[in-house]
């Protein structure tokens, strides 16, 4: 009989143990930028938000970095050979794959790159067939310049948050796999985000 308790007990805190970890989330916010206040819990309830409104219950390891023009320019030429700023980045740690990068504000004589994905030039690149997950773990980086969304907020009329919320969850969209290349990809990918903003209370126009 004490085995068989102890057993039990076992099992109890193994699937409790399993319950828990379910839905672990390491979210790391670095804001390296000084144009504008920045509500970190706001940003992890737009995290948490997407993560639940697409049904993702892996685990998940992610960065914000949230920075001026200079620094993401300087990233920009750095893994993608171009020479000027965007508004979003997005790395997936465990592998490297097709991005997007679309124009929105800035007007870069340039088309943009493939990899990874961004939201300055050319339209994006397909949906992954293998994903950016490893063991179930979302992981990855969204590097936000704050720069853009206050230019771009001043120049469309939307509140700055409204325009940092855009570049979050098209940054996470990414990396969950979706990609806008061809048409009817980026009509799925941008009426997602369209949807996500509104459910997040946020007002913001999605570029074509």
């Amino acid at each position: 009989m004490p085995m068989r308790r102890a057993a039990a007990c076992r099992i109890h805190e193994l699937a409790a143990s399993v319950h828990c970890q379910k839905f672990l989330m390491k979210l790391e916010i670095k804001n390296l930028q000084k144009f504008h206040p920045i509500d970190k819990r706001e940003i992890r309830r737009i995290i948490k938000g997407v993560l639940k409104e697409e049904k993702k219950g892996e685990d998940a390891e992610l960065s914000i970095v949230l920075m001026d023009n200079r620094g993401i320019k300087r990233i920009n030429n750095a893994f993608l050979g171009h020479n000027y700023a965007t508004d979003v980045l997005s790395f997936a740690y465990n592998e490297r794959f097709p991005g997007d990068n679309r124009e929105r504000c800035d007007s870069s004589p340039e088309k943009s790159p493939v990899f990874p994905a961004g939201r300055n030039g050319e339209k994006g690149k397909a949906r992954l067939k293998k994903k950016p997950f490893r063991n179930g773990m979302i992981m990855g980086e969204i590097i936000v310049s704050v720069e853009m969304a206050v230019r771009c907020a001043r120049k469309y009329g939307y509140a700055v948050e409204g325009e940092i919320a855009l570049y979050l969850v098209h940054g996470l969209l990414h990396l969950l796999g979706y990609r806008d290349k061809r048409e009817k990809e980026a009509k799925e990918m941008h009426g997602r985000e369209g949807t996500l903003l509104s459910y997040f209370g946020y007002a913001v126009a999605i570029p074509d």
